[in-house]
């Protein structure tokens, strides 16, 4: 209990770990959305309407299908909504450029014989009305589908081939919504099947993007640790590219001591510039896995840089994240970054999953990532510190009360000075698929949040007036909310005073004559 000048303050600290930010829009058993570079599974439509989809299970079930939701400009939502056939998965969305704003969701689905990989376009804007005659290029296992719609309508699918042979990435084109396909690439020694898809939304503009890894040798895991960045570009909706380009050329060890490895993302910036972000990881003969970066390269500067900066927790030369555990199957410390780009301010934002404190782990003893952030001013030549987003710590939680926010995509754009992230929040960390942990009830969230929360530009504060009788009484103080509790403050009746959803971390507390109490998060 604090007291000064006859004020009392009892603090209550209630045991449990709460909650991820963002609103709870469904759930899925099944936490592992994407084995490779996560794609797009979240996107903002010219009416500020938000599309969203994710691969749900059932609890008890086997058998997962695409699960879709709608947010109006209004922040009312459709609600969790099946939009494909059982057993079905892999899910990726996008929206149609014809002034519908229609979402657009791509999933594998087996058809009995095999797996095809399919779109579909619902009836309307915010419709919900699935299935509205699925279409597919019927190739049998050309699976895990990234689509992306052009400004002309036209839709681009890349996919992988589940087979140990060569052309294990494919990309085709319709041009008219799916009915007829043109396949029109096809590349081998790419066995992580990490690629990625992007059309600019610059108006006018007719480019798109599209980016893969591939091994440099076999010798490493069998390739799939040990990858250059490549990518190729088109002007005209995706019809013609230009040849591919090898962006990384990484050299032998030890001239470089870095190789990618499966996450690749991109977007165009407000001059129609491209940008491309990346995890690497550091070649080291103490593990796979234990070290890795985000890389950025801009196609104005032609200059790869690094992102983030080291964590507050440790100290590690070259400022590389690292962890003294394995980190799951194809994750790292820091990995799956994707960019944001800001067309007022031309600010780049980057966000990726990670864990900065090695005594962030779940009670079975795998780590819990959070959302990190940071930002560019100069085209992506210098990064900002990062910013812990979530800042969701739960160390040694059980099952069903982890904070594991992973497997998050957003929409590639600020929108009105909001950035627009949808994750899984994974109740016991880990990726049960791979028997890393166990299937929990896990909340798929939409979160928005002001840019400035990542810039810290604008302190992040909110005042709350309540109408108690303190008299001419002043107090003020810091007081610490423990990581792992949620806390309530009471005056010395019993009422709370101050609010109570406020989140772990450092406040500065001032109560004055005016009866008004101003929380401000200092960390």
């Amino acid at each position: 209990m604090l007291k000064r000048a006859g004020l009392y303050l009892m603090i209550i600290c209630v045991l449990g770990w709460g909650e991820s930010p963002g609103d709870s829009i469904g759930t899925t058993w099944y936490d592992m959305q994407s084995n490779h570079s996560y794609g797009q599974r979240l996107f903002v439509d010219a009416y500020n309407n938000i599309h969203i989809n994710w691969m749900k299970m059932d609890q008890g079930q086997t058998e997962r299908f695409c699960a879709w939701n709608f947010r109006s400009s209004g922040g009312g939502y459709f609600g969790e909504t099946q939009a494909s056939p059982s057993w079905s998965g892999w899910v990726q969305l996008d929206v149609m450029r014809d002034g519908s704003e229609r979402t657009v969701i791509a999933y594998h689905y087996n058809v009995g014989s095999g797996y095809w990989s399919w779109i579909d376009i619902d009836s309307a804007n915010g419709a919900g009305n699935w299935p509205n005659d699925p279409k597919s290029p019927q190739i049998i296992d050309y699976i895990w589908p990234k689509i992306t719609v052009c400004n002309n309508n036209n839709i681009l699918m890349a996919t992988g081939k589940q087979s140990s042979s060569s052309n294990l990435h494919h990309v085709f084109l319709t041009t008219d919504l799916g009915d007829t396909w043109n396949e029109f690439a096809a590349f081998d020694s790419c066995p992580m099947l990490t690629f990625f898809l992007r059309a600019s939304r610059i108006t006018g503009s007719d480019k798109v993007v599209y980016v893969h890894t591939q091994f440099i040798t076999d010798t490493v895991a069998a390739g799939q640790l040990d990858q250059d960045v490549w990518y190729m570009l088109s002007s005209n909706n995706g019809e013609m590219w230009t040849p591919l380009i090898n962006l990384t050329e990484y050299q032998p060890y030890p001239i470089d001591s870095v190789r990618a490895y499966c996450d690749v993302n991109a977007v165009f910036d407000v001059n129609d510039d491209l940008h491309i972000v990346w995890a690497g990881r550091k070649v080291d003969s103490a593990g796979y896995y234990g070290k890795s970066k985000i890389f950025h390269w801009d196609e104005l500067n032609d200059t790869i840089t690094v992102i983030n900066s080291p964590s507050i927790y440790y100290s590690e030369p070259g400022g590389w994240w690292t962890s003294p555990y394995y980190f799951g199957s194809y994750r790292m410390p820091a990995d799956r970054p994707e960019l944001i780009m800001d067309t007022i301010s031309d600010y780049i934002y980057c966000i990726w999953h990670g864990n900065d404190d090695h005594s962030d782990t779940s009670g079975a003893g795998w780590p819990n990532g959070e959302l990190f952030g940071s930002f560019s001013t100069d085209n992506g030549i210098t990064w900002a510190d990062y910013v812990n987003l979530t800042n969701t710590h739960s160390p040694g939680a059980p099952p069903g009360q982890c904070l594991d926010e992973d497997y998050a995509t957003m929409h590639p754009y600020v929108v009105n000075d909001s950035i627009y992230v949808t994750y899984i929040e994974d109740k016991d960390a880990g990726n049960c698929m791979d028997a890393e942990g166990i299937r929990t009830s896990n909340p798929v969230r939409c979160w928005v949040f002001h840019k400035n929360l990542i810039t810290g530009i604008k302190e992040e504060t909110s005042e709350v007036v309540r109408n108690y009788d303190f008299g001419p009484t002043i107090f003020s103080g810091p007081l610490v909310l423990p990581r792992h509790k949620n806390c309530k403050v009471f005056d010395i009746t019993g009422r709370v005073v101050l609010p109570d959803k406020i989140r772990p971390g450092i406040y500065f507390i001032e109560v004055n004559e005016k009866v008004t109490q101003k929380v401000i998060k200092v960390r």
